[in-house]
């Protein structure tokens, strides 16, 4: 079995000691990253952007700073164990999941153990301090470190003199060949991991320690590191693909066995854990043990000869006093430090009589604001500044370019995070992309929370020199700077529908609604005068309603997987890590594109609609579509298109004219009816080709009272039997409208005649037929199979207008004012259109194709068709 063991010397410095009397409560905060600024969440923790945001590079920094003086130098191990006088005390100052946050909290962590090293001092029965880290000191970086291979950061934990470290899952980001290789030589201290074995063995892995012993004024401290068994999920397998990670506690026990049956001499004064695992709830001592296995059974079973814990992973300020198994009269510490530099631990250990350690205090020691005088913080902003130097030097490599701007939601000139934006949809196109580059199953969409998104991607905005709509690796980093981790969660279907109805805070959040983004796989219908809990009214999988208890992976960053946002449905579900933090894959994103030689472009169709705001569903339009009674082969006959708009209903608006093979359709000269504000010119239109299957017109507008247009439908020689003329509403993606978009869904309208060379092709008036017949009008505007194969085209989009093989599946029927159509985008909800049609302009024509009410919502996918005319 390998026992690497480092033995370090701690002095402390300086004068007096601070503790709080008696124990700290718990803390609680969220877990998992933060994708959202503290205005956003009172529990939320502050996260800055860093300062000068920048790309990766594989250069290290050649020189290391020195460790604080009061770190020491090593000693042999020749100390009496067991030795330390009653009364004797010693400060542990811990951090953990720092995460590469120098940025943001560099020299406000270096002022707090500096300063707290100074008030402790080594004086009397203080004997010194110890800066220990749990672990996540690396990865998940942002920019300032992450561009630099996190060497800034290690040079910033050698400078305020961290003396040993476990390992966090993070570590391992980069495979155990650079953990034990660039990594251990760019710090000054030792990283332990007791749980870290050769695959098949109990042999920790070469390079790595079981545990450290820190001497801090004669007082011998062994420091056991232990990582959470689920890091084998948590990162790239091929890094790892020789290791295996075992139980921490049992790790932990056997390690605390050898070093009690170690000579009397070397024994160490003291045990302390630092394990890379912890509570996810903090409510109580109690509720910490219910809510993580690994950490319930550290508690409960770690050898009683451990005389403090510290935890990690989990994010979570807490400090408790837990009983030490076997001895009821004892108790141990055990104590979390947040995350990102947010707190230092602070626990000050007294020995008794009987030579056993108790916490005679505890504290989580805020870092916001905090500014100390000290040579060690000099030192430390000076790397900082250097890093961040770097780093501008870095951000400017071009990593793609955009069509044109991509942006946030905005109202009245500021960032609004209850609309749904361009910039929010596509991040979601990234997460969930990106997850096909991993080791992790696809997944079936992505989602984004709109307060991670802190700057929009601007044609107009220049990092450097490069040229306009070019974007750098900085403004990439600008616009998603957390470093929260990507991967994915499995959700149930019903828990999905949980998440989309979350958009709704509860009633004390500083926001009554946010948006989330969503991937293009995903259409929702919501109505925003719905009762709370009642909101949702269709989510749609890839054209196919959600099934409740289908279990669905959801591609998104660590911040949501945790709840963050009030989005607690995420919480109930399995997260998996990637390995990849999401701005990685949102710069994979752009990368990839600017390979295949693509601009990265908006898509500007909603991708979650309010049935509220829709014209239709909501009576201020009402529209049909009356056919004639026959038409005969080779001949052309007359369908007539009405509407009547309680008042002009914005445009422009797209009509979408779905005919049989063979068909063509022509519109004809504007009628008397037809208003002028639908800004057309009289005459012939162009004709609609049947080959296409479907065609868009853009109207204008539609206008205030009643207005007609007909249509010419001419049936091709050989025709017999029924033809069925159908035509699709739905606001055009150029418009200005988004969330107050008047006709946000897509709304289908058909009309049957016979076909035969007896037929009468006279336009019919007993014999007309309208919008609201008795199937309430076609059910799926895609084709056969969800839509997914588009006409003319062969990148996988759908047929928009359904098609002549794919639309003639009806739904049922909807009355004649449009109320209670079924799921096709009425109040029931229904699906949204994809992405813009290849429009085709019939500005010439006054096509007021807004048709009949008793309508069933076409359901039409959102990607590009392909029109051959």
């Amino acid at each position: 079995m390998s026992k690497l063991v480092t033995k370090v010397l701690a002095t402390g410095a300086a004068v007096s000691m601070l503790t709080l009397p008696g124990l700290a409560p718990a803390i609680g905060a969220p877990s998992l990253g933060n994708g959202n600024s503290a205005e956003d969440s009172a529990a939320a923790p502050s996260e800055a952007a860093p300062a000068d945001p920048d790309e990766s590079s594989n250069d290290s920094t050649d020189g290391k700073s020195a460790p604080s003086d009061d770190a020491g130098d090593e000693q042999d191990s020749s100390s009496d164990a067991q030795s330390a006088p009653e009364g004797t005390r010693v400060q542990l100052l811990n951090i953990t999941d720092f995460h590469g946050r120098i940025s943001e909290a560099g020299t406000q962590v270096a002022s707090v153990v500096e300063e707290e090293r100074a008030k402790f001092g080594t004086g009397g029965d203080n004997m010194g301090t110890a800066l220990l880290s749990t672990g996540d000191n690396i990865g998940a970086s942002t920019y300032t470190s992450s561009s630099q291979n996190d060497t800034p950061t290690l040079d910033v934990l050698n400078a305020i003199g961290v003396q040993t470290s476990a390992v966090g899952n993070h570590e391992f980001d980069k495979g155990i060949d650079d953990l034990t290789g660039r990594v251990s030589d760019a710090a000054d201290f030792p990283y332990s991991a007791a749980n870290v074995y050769d695959k098949g063995t109990e042999n920790v892995v070469d390079g790595l320690d079981e545990y450290s012993i820190v001497d801090v004024g004669g007082v011998s401290i062994a420091v056991i590191g232990v990582v959470t068994k689920d890091t084998a999920s948590l990162v790239s397998p091929d890094g790892i693909a020789d290791l295996e990670f075992g139980d921490p506690t049992d790790a932990v026990n056997r390690v605390a066995e050898d070093l009690e049956n170690l000579p009397e001499d070397e024994q160490p004064d003291m045990t302390v854990v630092e394990a890379h695992l912890g509570a996810s709830s903090t409510e109580s001592l109690e509720d910490a043990k219910a809510s993580n296995a690994e950490f319930k059974k550290l508690v409960t079973e770690a050898d009683a000869s451990v005389d403090a814990m510290f935890t990690g992973h989990t994010h979570m300020p807490y400090a408790f006093e837990a009983p030490v198994p076997g001895e009821p009269d004892r108790t141990r510490p055990v104590i979390e430090a947040g995350s990102y530099g947010e707190y230092v631990g602070q626990v000050t250990m007294r020995v008794d009589g009987n030579s056993n350690w108790q916490a005679s205090g505890m504290d989580l020691i805020e870092t916001k604001d905090k500014s100390y005088d000290s040579e060690v913080v000099d030192e430390v902003a000076g790397i900082i500044s250097d890093a961040e130097e770097k780093a501008k030097e870095l951000g400017s490599e071009v990593t793609g370019t955009i069509s044109e701007d991509i942006t946030r939601a905005t109202k009245d000139g500021k960032e609004d995070r209850g609309a749904e934006s361009t910039l929010g949809n596509l991040v979601a196109d990234a997460l969930k992309a990106g997850v096909e580059e991993t080791q992790l199953e696809e997944a079936d969409f992505g989602v984004t929370n709109a307060g991670g998104l802190r700057t929009d991607l601007l044609c107009d905005d220049i990092y450097n020199t490069e040229d306009k709509c070019e974007v750098t690796v900085a403004e990439l980093n600008g616009v998603l700077p957390f470093a929260n981790d990507h991967g994915v969660v499995t959700l149930k279907g019903e828990d999905v529908i949980g998440v989309f109805e979350e958009q709704w805070q509860p009633d004390d959040a500083s926001r009554p609604f946010l948006h989330l983004g969503v991937s293009d796989d995903v259409d929702v219908v919501y109505d925003s005068d719905a009762d709370k809990g009642e909101h949702v009214k269709s989510v749609k999988v890839d054209g196919e309603e959600i099934d409740p208890n289908k279990d669905y992976r959801v591609a998104t960053l660590s911040f949501l997987a945790a709840g963050g946002d009030n989005y607690t449905s995420f919480a109930k579900g399995d997260f998996e890590q990637s390995g990849l933090t999401d701005f990685e894959t949102w710069e994979n994103y752009f990368n990839k594109h600017q390979a295949e030689g693509e601009d990265v472009a908006p898509d500007k169709n909603e991708r979650q609609a309010d049935a509220a705001k829709d014209v239709i569903d909501n009576g201020e339009l009402t529209a049909e579509l009356t056919g004639p009674k026959a038409i005969k082969p080779g001949e052309s006959a007359e369908f007539v298109l009405k509407t009547d708009a309680k008042s002009e209903v914005s445009g422009p608006v797209d009509v979408t004219v779905d005919l049989p093979d063979g068909y063509t359709a022509e519109a004809a000269a504007q009628s008397k009816a037809q208003s002028a504000t639908a800004g057309v010119t009289k005459g012939k239109a162009p004709e609609v080709s049947a080959e296409a299957a479907a065609k868009t017109i853009t109207l204008d507008s539609i206008p205030a009272g009643e207005s007609e247009t007909p249509v010419t439908v001419t049936a091709p020689k050989d025709a017999s039997g029924e033809v069925t003329v159908k035509v699709t509403v739905q606001a055009n993606v150029e418009g200005p409208w988004w969330d107050d978009n008047p006709l946000p869904l897509a709304h289908e309208f058909e009309a049957t005649v016979a076909v035969g060379d007896d037929a009468d092709a006279s336009a019919g008036d007993d014999g007309s037929v309208d919008g609201g017949n008795a199937d309430g009008g076609a059910a799926d505007g895609g084709s056969a199979d969800g839509g997914d194969n588009a006409a003319g085209g062969s990148d996988g989009s759908s047929n928009a207008g359904g098609g002549a093989d794919g639309a003639n599946a009806s739904a049922d029927g909807g009355s004649a004012d449009g109320s209670g159509a079924d799921a096709n985008g009425s109040k029931d909800g229904g699906d949204l259109p994809r992405t813009g049609f290849e429009t085709f302009n019939i500005v010439a024509a006054a096509l007021a194709l807004i048709v009949a009410g008793g309508t069933a919502v076409t359901i039409v996918r959102r990607r590009k068709l392909s029109i051959q005319s």
